[in-house]
């Protein structure tokens, strides 16, 4: 399991991680930002919509309380305290604290029922405004020009108290600041949990990363130091024999050889893990295994270890024959180097409905059950110290399993320290006519 990402200039993706937060909390404090924003502008403009609505629905009632009276003189007349008064019965103007005004046609005060002590200038027409009378005291105002017969009588102004739309506006403003943050802490958190499970694929991923740089380094390390002394071995004796000079340069071409294949099957790795780079093609596995098992036998008498081998007719798989060729060769090849003297090699071939598995069995020194689940890990190696004075790039296994997976099949691995390994691979058929029935070998009994 690996620990949790500690934010530091030191740790890239603690770094990432803090700006997968950090811009997360940003886009959603703008996302809440709007909304909230929306949704007080909405508040607010119903509040003053319906103080709006009620101030004209009393410049109604009042306008239909006025009555109109015409002098000897013709000049216009209305009763104000009969027009104010009848005005008042209307329970809208008791309830909400509505102020009356009336202003004769030039626009000068006549009669008020407001409460504020100088008069607020008159806005001429059907207006709604909003006006201050004292520090922090703001009323909202609609004004209607009174006529009769054609004729400017005068001007009536409602006015409302301005306390009903900004108390709710501040509430709701304070409610939802509050909620705002509380939701912003809240997302924060949860996103930096949620980061860091989304980011501990890519953590162990980065840990694999600095463990194969790390493996490769120590690989090429140990080369790179013998071509170098070779070589400075020879520079400091420009007069050495022949001999000694060939020497050197065989050990220089091994290890550069050594060399060579390490980055081959990196190179090998890096272009071909997840994907089968070349065409596919229908592939006898048998003419492969044949081919695998002639070209290791040498190495396998040398190594005084018995090689048997049991095909099956009509193997077909779809593949691409040079990687199945290295497949097998790899897993031989690791069979053949650590089963000792004396030990067996047992290869064999059989069929399911869907599936052709490929047995390589050895009595080599078995593998202990800690390690199974690793073999196939880049230059892992169950006994470093074994492993690396019997030579290899420690990446056989791993290109085995990027073959493998790249061919839709599966391997699997058994083994009993002291007593020898299996590895199975399957892999799909290709064919519509029944193979024939599996043709091997029992498989010898340890003396």
């Amino acid at each position: 399991m690996n620990p949790p990402l500690r934010a530091n200039s030191r740790n890239p993706l603690s770094q990432t991680r803090l700006r997968l937060v950090v811009s997360y909390v940003a886009v959603t404090a703008a996302i809440v930002l709007l909304c909230g924003g929306g949704f007080y502008s909405y508040v607010r403009w119903t509040l003053i919509e319906r103080v709006d609505d009620t101030l004209k629905h009393v410049t109604q009632v009042v306008e239909r309380s006025l009555v109109v009276k015409t002098g000897v003189d013709n000049r216009l007349s209305i009763d104000l305290d009969r027009a104010f008064a009848s005005g008042q019965d209307d329970p809208a103007i008791e309830r909400d604290l509505i102020y009356l005004e009336w202003f004769d046609a030039s626009g000068k005060p006549i009669k008020s029922t407001a409460l504020f002590r100088r008069p607020i200038p008159l806005e001429r027409g059907y207006i709604h405004a909003t006006v201050e009378v004292a520090p922090g005291h703001k009323l909202r105002q609609f004004t209607i020009p009174i006529r009769h017969k054609g004729q400017l009588v005068g001007y009536l102004r409602a006015s409302h108290q301005w306390f009903e739309v900004d108390k709710p506006s501040q509430h709701l403003a304070i409610d939802l600041i509050v909620g705002a943050c509380v939701t912003l802490i809240l997302i924060g958190s949860a996103g930096w949990v949620l980061s860091e499970i989304a980011l501990r694929p890519v953590h162990r991923a980065y840990d694999h990363l600095q463990q194969f740089t790390a493996d490769a380094s120590h690989e090429l390390r140990t080369p790179i130091a013998a071509i170098q002394a070779n070589a400075q071995l020879s520079l400091e004796n420009p007069d050495g024999v022949v001999e000694d000079y060939r020497q050197s340069l065989e050990a220089i071409e091994r290890v550069t050889r050594r060399m060579g294949k390490l980055v081959a099957d990196l190179l090998f790795l890096a272009r071909n893990e997840g994907r089968v780079a070349e065409a596919v093609e229908s592939c006898n596995l048998v003419d492969i295994l044949n081919l695998v098992v002639e070209e290791h036998r040498p190495l396998a008498n040398t190594a005084n270890v018995n090689l048997q081998f049991a095909p099956l007719s009509g193997a077909i798989v779809q593949g691409v024959p040079e990687q199945m060729h290295r497949l097998f060769s790899n897993l031989l090849s690791n069979a053949i180097r650590y089963t000792p003297a004396g030990g067996q090699i047992y290869l064999s071939v059989s069929q399911s409905s869907s599936k052709l598995t490929v047995e390589v069995r050895d009595t080599g020194i078995g593998i202990e059950k800690k390690h199974l689940n690793r073999i196939f890990e880049r230059f892992y190696r169950s006994d470093k110290a074994r492993s690396r004075a019997k030579g290899g790039t420690g990446l056989g296994l791993a290109i085995a399993k990027a073959i493998i997976d790249n061919h839709g099949g599966d391997i699997q691995v058994e083994s009993v320290v002291g007593e020898g390994s299996v590895f199975r691979v399957k892999l799909p058929k290709l064919t519509e006519k029944p193979l024939a029935d599996t043709v091997g070998m029992p498989w010898p009994n340890k003396a």
